[in-house]
């Protein structure tokens, strides 16, 4: 009996942080919170989607690195590396990538709204300012 209690805890160890074959995305020294009904999971290969409060995976991991949601949408990439924020002695990290895109709760891509955003790159703010006029998108780049 305590040979089957101990298979037991050792399966409840390995397995209850996980969604499925995926595990819950580690942030801030535990799994990841809920954001706008969704949080993140993580594949073998160490890919990022989301699951629903429930655990119900909604998206398959299949991003190099993503945002939690909010306001119905998630910034996600498909390219890029894990960095090592200067001066943090390891501690802190952030992802690089110049292939950022917003998707929706079903994985679709959609156009990031509002249209101005504040990237920062290299240390300097950038300010990319998008208008529609006449079904065309502008895009112009200012240093604040």
């Amino acid at each position: 009996m305590k040979r089957v209690l101990a298979i037991l805890c050792v399966m409840l160890l390995t397995y209850g942080c996980s969604v499925g074959h995926y595990s819950a995305f580690r942030y801030d020294n535990g799994a990841d919170y809920v954001h706008d009904g969704l949080y993140r999971i993580v594949d073998k290969k160490g890919r990022i989607g989301y699951a629903d409060e429930h655990g119900n995976t909604v998206i398959k991991p299949r991003f190099a690195f993503g945002f939690p949601f909010e306001n119905g949408k998630a910034k996600v990439t498909d390219t890029g590396s894990l960095k090592t924020v200067p001066c943090s002695d390891g501690e802190y990290s952030y992802w690089d990538s110049n292939e950022w895109y917003y998707i929706d709760k079903n994985g679709k891509n959609v156009i990031p709204n509002p249209l101005i955003e504040v990237i920062k790159a290299d240390g300097v703010c950038f300010q990319t300012c998008r208008k529609i006029i006449n079904f065309l998108l502008i895009q112009s780049t200012f240093v604040l």
